[in-house]
This record gives structure tokens, C-alpha cells and sequence, in this order.
């Protein structure tokens, strides 16, 4: 009897109370995981799009500022909208792409939250078609105009502002060129 005794008691093992408060543990963790990769998860499509307009926004800031410091003058500047007589790489201005670069009035209008971009003959005139370089701006005021000095050329500043999106912060991109080659054309 003694020795039966002596098993029992050396045998331990888990309580029911014990098992169901592991369980509810176990289950609270499991709960906890699945929530967070729900929550990672359904944010995703959110921060892609939000890459996204951040690299659409920096491919244009590239491409602005080439076209601001290849450029020769500003005929129009406002804080949304920017002419500018520049060089880009067309047979004809707002027409196929070409080797080698012919002056032309790029004109960037930004409103309802994007910019267009336009090539024209450096006379304003036969301009090509408008194409949307820019979406998602949070202020149509992206163009600064610094006119030219006895001791400085004229510069254009852009700030592109996109809104906040869910927690996360907006963003804001600024660059500021001076023209390098002012006065050589149109």
C-alpha cells in the first residue's frame, strides 16, 4: 500500500485548472499573432501605393529639375504653373523622341492635385498634347521663381507636398536649380 502510495505521489502531472489556463494563454498569443499579421497585412496595398506616388514624385523632381537647369528662360512662373525654354531630346517639340536635344517650352500646371507636363515651340505656340506627370499632390502651390540678379541667374524652386495617409506622415520633397544657360534661346 505504502509503495502504492509513494507512485501517486511521484507521479505529477497537470491539474484541469492548470490545462485550461495554459489553454487560454496559448489562445490569447495565437489571437495576438494572428491580429498583427491581419493588421500587416491589410496595410500593405496602402504602403505600396504610398512607394509609389513617393517614386512617381521623384522621378518628375529629377526630371523637372534637368529640364530647370538645361533651361535658358522663364517665360511664365507662377506658384502652379512653370515655363520654361529648355533642351529635350524631340525631333519636334511635344513630338517622337529623338538623339539629339532642340530647344522647346516645357510648361508643368499643376491643379486638382497633379501636374501636367506640355512641349511647345519656344514661342508658346503648336503646343503637344498635356500628359499627367504628377498625382496626389496635397497643394497645387509647387513653383517658386527667383528672378535673375547683376550677381545671380534665376532660379526655380519646386516643393512637391503629398498628404498624410492613414498614421503615417505626408511627405515632402523641395530642389531648387538655377538656369545654367540663360539667354541662350527663345
Amino acid at each position: 500500500m505504502r509503495a502504492s502510495r509513494a507512485i501517486a505521489t511521484d507521479s505529477r502531472g497537470f491539474t484541469l485548472p492548470e490545462l485550461l489556463i495554459a489553454t487560454v494563454i496559448g489562445l490569447v498569443v495565437i489571437g495576438g499573432a494572428a491580429t498583427a499579421m491581419t493588421a500587416g497585412v491589410s496595410s500593405q496595398p496602402r504602403l505600396n501605393s504610398q512607394a509609389a506616388s513617393v517614386q512617381q514624385a521623384r522621378t518628375s523632381m529629377e526630371r523637372i529639375t534637368r529640364e530647370r537647369r538645361q533651361g535658358s528662360s522663364v517665360p511664365t512662373a507662377t506658384a502652379s504653373q512653370l515655363s520654361i525654354v529648355t533642351y529635350v531630346k524631340r525631333a519636334t517639340c511635344g513630338g517622337a523622341a529623338a538623339n539629339t536635344s532642340i530647344a522647346c517650352r516645357v510648361t508643368y500646371t499643376c491643379s486638382s492635385g497633379g501636374c501636367s507636363r506640355t512641349e511647345a515651340k519656344p514661342d508658346g505656340t503648336a503646343p503637344g498634347p498635356a500628359v499627367q506627370v504628377l498625382t496626389g499632390l496635397s497643394s497645387n502651390n509647387v513653383f517658386s521663381y527667383t528672378a535673375p540678379t547683376s550677381t545671380a541667374p534665376a532660379s526655380v524652386g519646386v516643393t512637391l507636398a503629398f498628404a498624410a495617409q492613414g498614421a503615417n506622415q505626408g511627405i515632402t520633397l523641395s530642389d531648387a536649380a538655377a538656369l545654367r544657360n540663360p539667354g541662350s534661346s527663345g
